[in-house]
């Protein structure tokens, strides 16, 4: 819900009190439940399933979700569940505004509102490091209090930033549309009709009418329902909720007149919908592409790494590398594949719902906080592929196994170093991405030191590289060292380096020859079939080098 307050300035002026925040790990013993809250309270949940009953109205609990509960507002979690990497963060505040100003004194009054309440919208990867920095310096007395408070400070102006921001009505005509569309994506729950989107716009009903569906080819109102629709499927892929609470969160009073609204559009009554409607699925991340792949699926259409690796058999969309910059296709390319679910990372989510969320129920998986087996059993779990992605996890362990020792039979068990070049400087990486062939398939032991940073994260996620200068490489000596670089010329840039600059020579695997160029464009790929394909390509290239061979690449 979203008030008439400047949400940018909405903290300008304001006390904030911190008092208590509590980061629950046994999710499925943990239940909240306040007839009556007496401070603001945001609930964090990371990788846990449910539902949270607010004001009797039941918001959904999937994978990460944010919620703010406000001073008199009752709530109460349901059927919580999650595994070992579950988490609730419970953080409750109170906020005082300056009502009372003189030469002698200030006055505050507490504060019960807030522009947000309920389920919030937020870049929730930013928002989970933020917290976990406050979680961090909370219990630690050396931190002094107003450090603490300007996390949580941090915290609200994420939060706020991230909301939609409120109406306005601008001259031109295009514009003007996109802006209802915009607030339809927003406030599908709630009581929309076309008067009051043509209000919004400026416009009489007819024209409004008119115009918009000269644009989006749809009437305002079939958008609407499109989008409701979309938003009832994406839930009911995720849990399973009652009818009447699913009816009443897309923004329908009669259960019995979204249930036929909903059979109309899907050919099914919601109880009945299932991942076997999937007929058609869009990636709009390369990683997920390959999952999709994994798992037996050819999406309609998709986006493909630039190094070709895959089979391409479906529309290759035309998105930048990572699909967060503008995007470079329009609607009708969605429109002609014909989705019955879009697939895409969590930093993707909110540029695909402002394109496409009248087309298709969008799904997000979130990328940075799982790692690649995880990916895959999520989205395994979504697309109705459960058992097929654990026989791929079980079969890759075993290649991973037999790798492993044929390796290690020539090398033993030295310490390995993985760095890339890069024209901000280098990093130094973990786990992912290419480090996930070598730290944890083939199990080349990295230096202590970055040992140390990786342990405190999960192994796989959200820890993927660090930056330094040659000269604190020497912080990080190994055995072996892996340079990965952008191209043919920057490796042979790199070569002259490596001989000649004293920061490099210093390193004992470059003075001896213990080193290996790769292209970081080809060993990037953090996916199933990139990983057995480079799974392979570094055991036949580390069984067949001698060890006294330096310099190669591949």
């Amino acid at each position: 819900m979203h008030s008439g307050l400047n949400q940018e300035a909405y903290l300008t002026g304001t006390l904030l009190e911190l008092s208590k925040l509590e980061v629950i790990t046994y999710t499925a013993n943990w239940k909240f439940e306040v007839v009556k809250a007496d401070k603001h309270t945001l609930l964090f949940f990371v990788k846990t399933r449910g539902q949270l009953l607010m004001n009797q109205e039941e918001i959904p609990i999937y994978g990460k979700t944010l919620c703010l509960l406000l001073p008199g507002m009752s709530a109460q979690t349901m059927n919580l569940s999650g595994n070992e990497h579950s988490l609730i963060y419970q953080l409750e505040f109170e906020l005082f505004r300056m009502g009372e100003k003189t030469d002698l004194r200030k006055v505050f009054d507490r504060v019960l509102d807030f522009p947000v309440q309920g389920l919030l919208q937020a870049d929730l990867l930013l928002f989970q490091r933020k917290i976990q920095l406050l979680a961090s310096a909370y219990g630690v007395s050396s931190v002094r209090e107003h450090l603490r408070q300007q996390y949580v400070y941090e915290l609200l102006e994420l939060i706020l930033k991230e909301q939609p921001p409120v109406a306005t009505t601008p001259k031109d005509a295009d514009a003007s549309i996109q802006l209802t569309i915009q607030y339809m994506q927003d406030a599908y729950a709630t009581d929309l009709n076309l008067d009051t989107l043509a209000e919004l716009a400026g416009m009489h009903p007819a024209y409004y009418s008119q115009r918009f569906k000269q644009k989006m080819n749809k009437t305002p109102i079939e958008f609407l329902t499109q989008i409701r629709m979309n938003k009832a499927k994406e839930t009911l892929l995720v849990s399973a909720p009652k009818i009447k609470d699913l009816a009443g969160l897309v923004g329908y009073r009669d259960e019995f007149y979204f249930s036929r609204r909903f059979k109309e559009n899907s050919g099914c009554a919601p109880k009945q919908y299932t991942s076997e409607q999937l007929e058609s699925i869009v990636s709009l991340s390369y990683p997920y592409t390959d999952h999709l792949t994994t798992l037996g699926i050819v999406p309609s259409a998709a986006q493909y790494h630039r190094a070709a690796y895959l089979p391409v058999e479906a529309k290759s969309l035309n998105l930048p590398l990572h699909a967060v910059e503008a995007w470079e296709i329009g609607r009708q390319a969605f429109l002609e594949a014909k989705p019955s679910l879009v697939i895409c990372k969590d930093n993707v989510v909110l540029k695909a719902r402002e394109h496409i969320s009248d087309i298709a129920p969008i799904i997000s998986i979130p990328w940075a906080t799982l790692d690649v087996f995880d990916h895959l059993e999520e989205i395994g779990q979504l697309v109705g592929r459960r058992q097929a992605a654990k026989e791929w996890i079980q079969r890759h362990e075993y290649i991973a196994e037999l790798a492993r020792k044929r390796v290690h039979k020539t090398f033993g068990n030295p310490t390995l170093t993985i760095c890339r070049m890069t024209s901000k400087g280098l990093r130094l990486y973990g786990a992912r991405n290419v480090g996930h062939i070598f730290y944890r398939a083939l199990q080349f032991m990295p230096p202590s030191r970055l040992s140390q940073a990786m342990s405190l994260h999960r192994a796989g996620t959200n820890f993927n590289w660090i930056s330094m200068t040659p000269e604190e490489l020497n912080q990080y000596e190994s055995d072996y060292m892996i340079i990965l670089t952008s191209s043919e010329q920057a490796a042979s840039k790199l070569r002259h380096q490596l001989v000649t600059d004293p920061a490099w020579l210093r390193l004992p695997g470059i003075r001896q020859g213990r080193y290996f160029l790769l292209q970081w464009d080809e060993w990037m790929v953090y996916a199933p079939q990139a990983i057995e394909q480079l799974l392979e390509k570094a055991t036949q290239m580390l069984i067949s080098t001698p060890l006294t061979q330096s310099r190669l690449q591949l």
